[in-house]
């Protein structure tokens, strides 16, 4: 998505940051250099850039890009063999600085025009997730619902309260909640997910419909297992993080859903939710370790 590949290019210079400098010791006849290949950051961030170029490509077929992904592209010159990476490096940045330039030829819907659209529907969140998962996926739920959201708000399919009525044909309402509302999708990541054709078929259709989203990781998922349309890079959630960054993310979560759905939460019963929520979810997990 352009936002996506925007973050990308503006990340550049954090990126450029990670180059590390090789001297040969004595009697090794090679030259200094810089690398970057083998550091786990860049190659996040470089499989991301990919990523998100070759979906311009399937789409446009634009000859400047397919130069930069093809087999023989500057993107996959880093690889360790050269001498040193930076020039390859400098000519990646130019190129997606050009295409950062340019980026109303590759995103030509206006901005404007797309935000007033959405601007139209009513809001509503939707959990994207394995059935497999429901041990994670009700107590999170619930504490959406501690926040404030109802079923005219929240959608999540294993969840009775906040799942498809009776008599409704389920892919013609999953289909018109992508169509009738402005979804906020929470994607929640796991083994079981991935496994999932239905989950990655509502991936897709958010990525297709640019549709805002959070990852969260549940327990035992790395960052490092993340694919498809969700962007590795993009920072989210883990369930199994340490309890003080699970609590400021799980507050940076409650002041998105409290801004996109006008929900004020008094802190006080905020701390305690959240707590109890950190609390089921650690007994959840480690339970399941042993």
């Amino acid at each position: 998505m352009k936002q996506d590949l925007i973050e990308l290019i503006e990340s550049i210079p954090e990126i450029e940051a990670k180059f590390r400098r090789f001297e040969p010791s004595d009697g090794l006849c090679l030259p200094p250099g810089d690398f970057i290949y083998d550091n786990p950051d860049f190659i996040k961030w470089k499989e991301a850039v990919e990523f998100e170029l070759q979906q311009i490509y399937d789409r446009t077929s634009d000859e400047y890009i397919g130069k930069i992904i093809n087999a023989k592209g500057v993107i996959h010159k880093f690889n360790g063999k050269d001498f040193d990476e930076r020039d390859n490096f400098i000519r990646l940045k130019s190129s997606l600085y050009l295409i950062q330039k340019n980026i109303s030829k590759y995103f030509p819907k206006d901005d404007v025009e797309e935000r007033e659209d959405n601007e139209m529907l009513k809001p509503k969140i939707f959990i994207s997730h394995s059935s497999a998962d429901l041990k994670y996926i009700e107590p999170f739920v619930e504490l959406l619902a501690d926040i404030g959201l109802s079923n005219d708000n929240l959608f999540c399919s294993s969840v009775p309260d906040y799942s498809i009525p009776l008599n409704q044909d389920i892919y013609e309402y999953l289909s018109s909640l992508f169509s009738d509302y402005k979804l906020y999708v929470i994607f929640m990541l796991s083994d079981n997910y991935y496994k999932s054709s239905a989950c990655l078929n509502e991936m897709g259709a958010a990525w297709v419909l640019k549709t805002q989203y959070t990852s969260v990781l549940l327990p035992r998922f790395e960052y490092e297992e993340i694919k498809g349309a969700v962007n590795p890079n993009k920072i989210g959630l883990r369930l199994d993080d340490n309890e003080e960054s699970l609590k400021k993310r799980l507050g940076e979560l409650k002041n998105i859903v409290s801004e996109n759905f006008g929900i004020s939460v008094p802190d006080m019963r905020w701390e305690n939710k959240r707590n109890n929520f950190i609390n089921t979810i650690n007994s959840l997990w480690q339970i399941a370790e042993e």
